[in-house]
């Protein structure tokens, strides 16, 4: 009776520890589709696991289901509307226009959140760093087909994820990070459609 009541306590317990990446995935993934767009400030950290280099960013970020976003950065604005991204270099002065699924550039929270996780083994961290009330979840490709090592989503309590570290193929490490977040703001398409300045260089590569 003891080994049968433990082997019960043993089942329900891992199952328990099976379902909870799943449970924390749904969290995100009906975050996610209960907000229309956010606004943050942003930061990005990438550097080769080999110590080759490093680089450092920051600015605002402004993002809206289907894939548009506005990222504005000291030099820099990279604009999508979630068909065209228009990378735009204040300093040289020119715009590259692409298509969003051909452009390196292109930043896709949807593709993190809902198209990778299938093809993904999930568990969540409990070793990494976080916030009181964040939760870790590392997403590690079935497959070599996929353009990333590993992706790690940290998510605060309500659900919002707060910062993504994605290692490529190249053992670059990328870390997005947003702070501030406000919710469903006024953001019209128009925001994330981008018109170069008159006299800018336009490079389009679609």
């Amino acid at each position: 009776m003891k080994a049968k009541l433990f082997l019960s306590v043993f089942l329900v317990s891992t199952l328990a520890i099976a379902q909870a990446p799943k449970e924390l995935l749904q969290k995100i993934q009906n975050k996610f589709n209960s907000i229309d767009n956010f606004t943050a400030n942003y930061s990005q950290v990438y550097y080769s696991l080999q110590g080759q280099g490093t680089g450092k960013t920051s600015g605002k970020f402004f993002y809206k289901r289907k894939n548009k976003f506005f990222v504005e950065l000291k030099t820099q604005v990279i604009v999508s509307d979630g068909t065209t991204i228009w990378n735009s270099d204040k300093k040289f002065n020119r715009v590259v226009v692409s298509t969003f699924s051909d452009d390196p550039t292109s930043f896709s929270l949807e593709r993190f959140i809902f198209d990778y996780p299938p093809l993904c083994k999930i568990k969540i961290l409990k070793n990494e760093l976080s916030a009181p009330g964040e939760s870790v979840l590392e997403l590690t490709p079935k497959d070599q087909d996929m353009a990333f090592d590993d992706a790690k989503i940290w998510v605060n309590r309500d659900g919002m994820i707060s910062k993504l570290e994605v290692t490529d193929r190249g053992d670059v490490r990328y870390l997005f990070q947003f702070t501030d977040l406000k919710l469903n703001q006024d953001l019209p398409d128009s925001k994330f459609i981008y018109y170069p300045p008159k006299g800018m260089q336009i490079i389009d590569i679609r």
